[in-house]
């Protein structure tokens, strides 16, 4: 392999790659260290890329475990969700059946054998939401080994029925859940976090005050939140989309907080990690007693956009704040109370006003 890297009459750095005669990558690049890091990934690309041609030209039989794994690392492990997606692909290796047989020959019908065996268990039994989830990443994983690949001519998870979409959460927080897990997390608002325990306090109201998720939050730098533009910067999101959430006062209170933490070194705001994060969330629902609550972290989503919508009218500034690119998301993520709606509607013009 052969690499070229100079910096050029303008200041700026081109490189250049040799695999053969025939292939020469160049690229020109602001600085060194960009170049560098090009030049990494393209003469990796170069080399994964020859060794498929090379499989295929003799003829060579790659099995759905060897697959997988050629995904995990050439595509999952540059995604936002990569370390969480690597970890279920390696789950498909070891649980799902015949990973040992040609891809080529990988069937529909062992994908719903193991959807009836992870059902049906009596311990722990997956639901319908988690095995579409698992459907739509391996079929992104089939679709990849078709088109990128030139493995297989069809998608297995195409031709499989599918379980029927469950209806969406419409769980809200109760004043007495917050009060009660803030307890428990020994967080008082309004206050500076000293404990891991207290910051997962003052990130999950972060998230119910901008809707924005735990992996956002928690993975803060100082330098993306801007206090005085009244916004926070999030340069990559899950659906790879970056977006700036708007800071109302509250939220602003909250993240001026937050900045006053003592990072002990660390780079980030926040100085638990997100697995920390849910690990501690979980205690705390369980020592306030809302165990069997059904409450999850991610619920406070919910929350702020019914929150939110109550300010905002206009759908598509709420999808902005949200980094929702279909609209019909905020049906999913608005959840009024029945008590809201009335709200609502007593203090509008309603037919009373005309007939009486």
């Amino acid at each position: 392999m052969y690499r070229s890297i100079y910096q050029t009459k303008n200041g700026k750095w081109r490189v250049e790659i040799g695999f053969d005669k025939n292939t020469r990558p160049t690229k020109i690049c602001e600085t060194e260290a960009a170049a560098k890091r090009w030049a990494k990934e393209k003469e990796r690309d170069l080399i994964l890329n020859d060794a498929t041609q090379k499989a295929l030209k003799n003829k060579i039989v790659i099995t759905m475990r060897e697959a997988l794994g050629r995904y995990s690392e050439e595509v999952s492990r540059f995604k936002a969700t990569g370390k969480k997606e690597m970890q279920r692909i390696r789950y498909y290796q070891d649980n799902l059946p015949n990973t040992d047989w040609p891809l080529s020959a990988y069937k529909g019908e062992f994908l719903k054998q193991w959807e009836s065996a992870v059902t049906q268990r009596t311990i722990k039994p997956l639901k319908a939401s988690t095995i579409l989830r698992d459907y739509s990443t391996l079929s992104a994983f089939f679709n990849w080994c078709r088109k990128d690949k030139g493995w297989i001519e069809i998608n297995p998870v195409e031709n499989i029925r599918k379980p029927k979409k469950p209806p969406h959460r419409e769980r809200r927080t109760e004043v007495e859940e917050l009060q009660a897990i803030l307890t428990a997390l020994k967080y008082k608002p309004g206050t500076v976090p000293t404990t891991k325990m207290q910051e997962v306090g003052l990130i999950w109201l972060i998230a119910m005050a901008t809707g924005m998720r735990s992996g956002e939050i928690v993975n803060r730098l100082p330098e993306h939140v801007f206090l005085s533009k009244r916004y926070v910067q999030l340069d990559k999101t899950k659906n790879g989309m970056a977006r700036k959430v708007p800071l109302d006062d509250f939220a602003l209170q909250l993240w001026t907080l937050a900045l006053k933490i003592d990072r002990k070194g660390s780079p980030k705001v926040f100085t638990v990690s997100n697995s920390s994060r849910d690990a501690l969330f979980r205690k705390a629902r369980k020592q306030a007693g809302l165990e069997n609550a059904d409450l999850t972290f991610h619920d406070s989503r919910h929350e702020a956009a019914s929150l939110m919508a109550k300010r905002i009218k206009n759908a598509l500034t709420l999808c902005k704040i949200f980094g929702w690119k279909d609209p019909k998301q905020a049906l999913t993520y608005y959840n009024p109370t029945n008590d809201e709606i009335l709200d609502e509607l007593n203090t509008s013009v309603g037919l009373s006003c005309l007939i009486l």
